[in-house]
C-alpha cells in the first residue's frame, strides 16, 4: 500500500516538472514579463538531455537572461554574466537552427542590443572606477561587434564599424587602469597599427614608448618610434623618450653621441640641450668617473650650455652656465697657486693660468647678473631660487673683489645684506 502511494506522487511531481519545463509555459512566462521564473524554466528545461540541442530553448535562454540584465538593481558582475550568457545562447540558437529562423526573423536586432549593452555597462562601471569590470565589458562589447561582421548583418539603425576606435581606446584605457599591462599593449598596439593622427591620439604613441622603455624592450620600441615620429614629426617628446632607453652610469659615449645627435637635427630644443648639460656637468663636477681630457669637457659644456641658455625661458640654464664657468675660473686660479717655481717657464704659465681665470671670470660675469636680475624680479622665490640667489650674489663679490672694483663689491655686498 505504501509503495502505490509513494509511486503516486513520484508521478504527479514529475508530471508537474514536465509541465513547469515546456517552452510554451515558458514563453508565457517571458511574455508576462515574469523573467525570475522564465529563468528557472529555462535553465530546467535545457538541463534536460533530450532539450539541450533546442534552437528554441537557448533563444528563450539568451532573450530571458538579456531582459533580466537591464535590472538595474543588480550588480554590475551579474549583469555582465546575465548579457554575456546571452551572447553565447544567440549563438547556440543558431548553432542548433540551421535555418536561423527565429533571428533573421528579428533581423538579428538582440545582438545589437547585447553590443549597446555591454557597452553601456562598460562605460558606467568606468565611472565607477570598477576598472576590471569596465575593461571585461568592453572586451565583450567588442566580441559581440566583431561577431555581427563576420556574419555580415547590416541594421538601418546603426553602422558598426570593422575598426572602432573609440571602442578599442576605451577597451586599452580601462585595461591600462585595471593594471592589466598586457591587454592594454594589446590594444594600443591596435590602434598604432592604424596610423592614427590627431592631438587625441599622440598618447597612444607615448604609452607604448614609455612601456617599452621601462622594458627595455628594443624592437618594439624602435618600431612604435619610428612610426610616432613620421606622424607627429617635431615632437619633442621623441627626442626624450629615446634618450631614455639609453643606460646611464659607466662608459656614456653612447648617450652623448646620441644627445649629439638629437640636438644636430633640431638645435632650438631646450629640454634637450638642458639635460644634456646636467649629464655632462655632473660628469665633470659630481661623483660620475670624470673625464679623461677635462679641458675638452669643460669647452664642451660650455657650448652645450650656450644652446640651452639661447632657449632658456627661464633661468636654470643660466645658473647652471654661471656655476660652470665660475668653476672653470676656480680651477685655472687653483692650478696657478699650485706653481711655487721661480724659474722663467713656471713664472710664464702661473701668469697664463691666472690670464685663463680671469678670462673665465669676465664671462662669468653677465650669466650671474642674469640671473641675479631674474630672481630678483620674481614676486616670491622656493628655497631652492633663493639659494641660487644668494650664490650669484657671491660669485659677482668674489669676481669683482679679484678686479679690485670696490664699487661693484660694495653694490653686491648691499644686495646681499637686504636678503632675507
Amino acid at each position: 500500500m505504501k509503495k502505490i502511494l509513494m509511486l503516486s506522487v513520484l508521478v504527479a511531481m514529475a508530471s508537474a516538472s514536465a509541465t513547469a519545463q515546456s517552452i510554451d509555459d515558458i514563453d508565457k512566462m517571458y511574455n508576462s514579463k515574469k523573467y525570475t521564473d522564465a529563468k528557472t524554466a529555462i535553465d530546467k528545461y535545457l538541463s534536460v538531455e533530450k532539450n539541450a540541442a533546442s534552437a528554441e530553448g537557448w533563444y528563450y535562454k539568451a532573450k530571458i537572461y538579456n531582459a533580466i540584465s537591464y535590472d538595474t538593481s543588480l550588480p554590475k558582475s551579474d549583469i555582465y554574466n546575465l548579457k554575456s550568457t546571452a551572447f553565447d545562447a544567440f549563438k547556440k540558437t543558431q548553432q542548433f537552427d540551421t535555418k536561423d529562423v527565429r533571428l533573421k526573423l528579428e533581423g538579428y536586432k538582440s545582438y545589437l542590443d547585447l553590443y549597446y549593452g555591454m557597452y553601456d555597462l562598460a562605460a558606467t562601471e568606468f565611472n565607477r572606477k570598477d576598472y576590471e569590470g569596465s575593461f571585461n565589458s568592453f572586451k565583450r562589447a567588442g566580441e559581440v561587434k566583431d561577431y555581427i561582421l563576420s556574419k555580415n548583418y547590416a541594421f538601418t539603425e546603426a553602422k558598426l564599424a570593422p575598426f572602432d576606435t573609440a571602442l578599442v581606446l576605451n577597451t586599452a584605457v580601462a585595461a591600462t587602469q585595471a593594471k592589466k599591462m598586457d591587454e592594454s599593449l594589446k590594444y594600443y598596439n591596435q590602434l598604432a597599427d592604424k596610423n592614427l593622427t590627431g592631438p587625441d591620439y599622440i598618447q597612444v604613441y607615448a604609452f607604448l614608448l614609455d612601456n617599452y622603455s621601462k622594458s627595455k624592450d628594443t624592437v618594439n620600441f624602435n618600431r612604435v618610434i619610428t612610426k610616432a615620429r613620421s606622424l607627429y614629426p617635431g615632437d619633442p617628446y621623441w627626442d626624450e623618450t629615446e634618450i631614455a632607453m639609453i643606460p646611464r652610469g659607466g662608459d656614456k659615449t653612447a648617450l652623448y653621441a646620441k644627445y649629439d645627435e638629437l640636438l644636430a637635427k633640431n638645435p632650438d630644443n631646450y629640454g634637450m640641450a638642458y639635460n644634456y648639460a646636467v649629464e655632462y656637468y655632473n660628469s665633470l663636477y659630481g661623483n660620475d668617473v670624470k673625464p679623461k681630457d677635462q679641458a675638452a669637457a669643460k669647452a664642451k659644456l660650455t657650448q652645450i650650455l650656450k644652446i640651452a641658455v639661447k632657449n632658456d625661458k627661464g633661468i636654470d640654464g643660466t645658473v647652471i652656465m654661471a656655476n660652470h664657468l665660475y668653476n672653470v675660473a676656480a680651477d685655472y686660479s687653483s692650478a696657478a697657486s699650485l706653481i711655487k717655481g721661480t724659474k722663467p717657464e713656471d713664472i710664464k704659465k702661473k701668469a697664463e693660468l691666472k690670464r685663463l681665470a680671469m678670462a673665465s671670470m669676465d664671462e662669468t660675469i653677465p650669466y650671474a647678473q642674469a640671473a641675479l636680475k631674474y630672481l630678483n624680479e620674481q614676486p616670491k622665490l622656493k628655497a631652492q631660487q633663493q639659494s641660487n640667489q644668494k650664490i650669484m650674489i657671491d660669485y659677482l663679490i668674489d669676481i669683482y673683489g679679484m678686479k679690485a672694483d670696490k664699487a661693484k663689491v660694495a653694490e653686491y655686498q648691499k644686495q646681499k645684506s637686504a636678503l632675507k
